[in-house]
């Protein structure tokens, strides 16, 4: 199979390290028991805490999109599990389907992620109000997304759009991966990305609650307009952010959140992490091995990963080569 198909100017992912074209007809991928286990045990873990919590499904450009790519009895990795606090926007995403994806890449657009960020909002209870994010000053870059190779050399690059971050949102804290892949111009090195951790403070929030948002690269360390953090920053009075689909249950007891969400990529689906993640074991983890690498000058900087090759918590997810707000 191949990682990439292209349907008229619209480029797939088929493949990869999830094999994700058999998530749709293969049930034997996704371990739903373990899900739900695993499921049952977050939600045990916040109600004695009091933490309203939701996770949610970032859709495969495939269930949005790929009709006409997928066997007739296809079942959508999201659909075989079911827990009232499992978001799956795809529904939504389908009804705006020519605005949601970009044709050359496998993340959503802008509005997309505004989509998927209003129904969680909307799962919630609590009101988004849209207006002070579609104010901020915008701009387009034009540049060809992460499924992009040169075998498709005749489809142009796409328009993404970006916009200004204001002056009453501010990152106020990023741990050591952070500053290290900033600091050496790595920020879209693959194995940097898990374990990226960031704080915004919001001076003119919606909702005066502090978010703990684990995502993968639909939320990401980044204030980009096409990702779930930006938005999130933009509506609470506090986000903190790490870059992990397992979770560590000793850093939300430190934080103390009003909310958590759990984004992640519906083709993750074929792992079920432990939640046994420690942020600060992997932070100092990295760190050595890629200090060590570049005090001998053997690392390995490039700018386009493949951020599809992953698996969630255990390995690390890739970023777009796009460039952050």
């Amino acid at each position: 199979m191949q990682r990439v198909q292209r349907h008229g100017d619209t480029l797939f992912l088929m493949g990869g390290s999830n094999d994700v074209l058999r998530l749709y007809s293969d049930a034997d991928l996704i371990p739903v028991a373990a899900w739900q286990q695993r499921l049952a045990a977050r939600a045990e873990f916040f109600a004695a805490r009091a933490i309203p919590w939701r996770m949610l499904l970032a859709p495969e450009k495939l269930s949005v999109l790929g009709d006409a790519l997928l066997p007739p009895d296809a079942i959508r990795p999201a659909a075989r599990l079911r827990h009232p606090a499992l978001l799956d926007p795809t529904a939504t995403l389908r009804t705006h389907a020519a605005s949601t994806y970009a044709r050359t890449d496998s993340h959503w657009t802008p509005h997309g992620a505004r989509l998927a960020f209003e129904r969680i909002m909307a799962d919630l209870g609590l009101a988004f109000d849209p207006a002070p994010y579609l104010a901020l000053p915008v701009w387009n870059l034009s540049y060809h997304g992460d499924l992009w190779t040169d075998a498709h050399a005749d489809l142009p690059p796409d328009d993404f759009s970006r916009r200004a971050v204001p002056d009453w949102l501010h990152r106020t804290h990023a741990n050591p991966i952070v500053a290290f892949k900033e600091q050496q111009g790595l920020l879209n090195e693959a194995g940097l990305h898990v374990g990226s951790y960031v704080v915004w403070r919001n001076h003119r929030p919606q909702h005066a609650k502090r978010l703990l948002l684990f995502g993968s690269s639909f939320s990401e360390y980044r204030a980009d307009c096409a990702l779930l953090s930006l938005l999130a920053a933009l509506t609470f009075a506090e986000v903190h952010f790490v870059w992990s689909a397992d979770l560590d249950f000793g850093l939300v007891a430190r934080i103390a959140p009003d909310l958590v969400l759990v984004e992640m990529p519906e083709r993750f689906l074929t792992h079920c992490p432990a939640d046994d993640f420690n942020l600060a074991g992997h932070e100092a983890a990295v760190l050595a091995r890629y200090e060590t690498l570049a005090r001998y000058e053997t690392l390995a900087r490039y700018e386009t990963v493949a951020r599809y090759e992953t698996v969630p918590g255990l390995a690390s997810s890739s970023s777009s080569s796009s460039s952050s707000c």
